[in-house]
């Protein structure tokens, strides 16, 4: 009877342990409630600079046990409820020390700022900031804590716009690398992509003269000794470089004053793309030089094209003799060949044949107006109708051709 007694006393205790740990084993749930902490200093004023921090603290959502979650601050000017941008980074404690550049930049943005040129300056102002919390991959794990205020928040420009680098060379009369000749540069730029701000590798797409090409690049405008050249070499000698199928690739070195020289380049598009982490240049001629992808466009038409009716059925044919406007400023540009007797053309902005009214010449007449380059450049008016450009000293050649929407002006330039 004794042992009886002994054993079921054991079995009880069992049976009691088992209940225990069934008991308190996690349960996930849903979370309802989130509490970010206010700041000690949220009436201090914060002066937010690119390097800073500050620190702010919550409890872990109610998920029912200690989850591993994430956590995003999010920024908002008027605490208005869907007036808040998250902020990049994620934080995997209860505690963060937020970046301060990730404040500014919430605040620029909600403030409409694009770019650097979009900048005012303006007072301190105050700031609504609430923490996103959720458990990756389980639905239904997301919430949103309280917002605290912080009353005096002082924001810089934190939208960042594409770093860039300029080509220094005889194609830009080899003006120099000043600060006082930053506007004459300008359009000798290349620049890093909008979606890699930050990468070190510009690209630029550049019309070369034909002849001779000698150029480097220069990361500052600091002058010729400013020690911000960027060349095939450290010497300030240019090294003869070879373009095979239209290409090159090849080395660099920073500082570097060796010039990119090119030997009887026959004209036209160029992009070169320098990388500064691996000290590399790709120079691309021809097709491959220029990323018409999503670029508006324009048709030449005329004895150059075989006077090919400019209809839909024929599009694959005008694929070839497309203008393209490259940066989005209504300014059409292409290079093409044209033998001594394709001296007469004029453009379509659509395919829209023989009969549409879509076309764009030098007068509304269908019929040819002589013209002459001077110097092999020549530059008019153009206006809504079917009058042809018939250059009358066209002995055959490339043919740059600019067509500038916004002053309904034409240049040709022979290559």
């Amino acid at each position: 009877m004794k042992k009886l007694s002994i054993l079921f006393a054991c079995l009880v205790a069992v049976l009691s342990f088992t209940s225990c740990e069934e008991d308190t084993n996690p349960q996930y749930q849903n979370p309802t409630e989130f509490k970010l902490n206010t700041p000690a200093l949220a009436n201090q004023y914060y002066e937010l600079t690119e390097d800073g921090t500050f620190d702010m603290s919550w409890s872990q959502p109610n998920y029912g046990y200690a989850a591993v979650a994430s956590y995003k601050v999010q920024v908002s000017l008027t605490g208005e409820e869907e007036s808040y941008f998250e902020c990049n980074s994620e934080y995997k404690n209860c505690y963060a020390q937020v970046k301060m550049s990730e404040v500014a930049e919430a605040i620029c943005k909600l403030r409409g700022i694009e770019s650097e040129d979009d900048y005012v300056d303006e007072p301190a102002r105050k700031v609504w900031l609430r923490v996103h919390a959720y458990i990756a991959g389980i639905e239904g794990s997301d919430i949103l804590s309280n917002a605290v205020v912080l009353n005096q928040v002082k924001e810089y420009c934190a939208i960042q716009s594409p770093g860039y680098i300029y080509l220094i060379g005889n194609v830009g009369n080899w003006t120099g690398p000043d600060a006082a000749n930053a506007g004459a540069l300008a359009d000798w730029r290349l620049f890093e992509s909008a979606t890699a701000i930050g990468s070190k590798i510009y690209s630029g797409v550049f019309d070369m003269p034909a002849g001779q090409l000698i150029f480097r690049f220069y990361t500052e405008l600091t002058g010729w000794d400013g020690g911000a050249s960027v060349g095939t070499q450290v010497d300030d000698s240019p090294v003869v470089v070879t373009l095979t199928d239209g290409a090159y690739n090849g080395s660099l070195v920073a500082p570097g004053k060796g010039s990119i020289q090119i030997d009887n380049f026959e004209g036209g598009l160029m992009k070169i793309t320098v990388n500064l982490n691996n000290k590399t240049v790709i120079i691309e001629t021809g097709e491959a030089a220029v990323d018409t992808n999503g670029k508006a466009f324009i048709y030449i038409v005329g004895a150059v094209s075989n006077w090919t009716e400019p209809s839909e059925a024929n599009a694959a044919h005008y694929e070839n003799y497309k203008l393209y406007d490259l940066k989005g400023d209504g300014v059409y540009t292409g290079t093409f060949e044209l033998a001594a007797d394709q001296n007469a053309f004029r453009f379509y902005n659509t395919l829209c044949g023989w009969a549409g009214t879509d076309s764009f010449g030098s007068q509304v007449e269908d019929a040819n107006v002589d013209i002459a380059l001077t110097d092999g450049v020549f530059t008019g008016l153009g206006v809504a109708g079917k009058g042809n450009w018939n250059i009358t000293n066209w002995e055959g050649g490339k043919l740059a051709i600019t067509v500038d929407k916004n002053t309904s002006t034409v240049t040709f330039t022979q290559k």
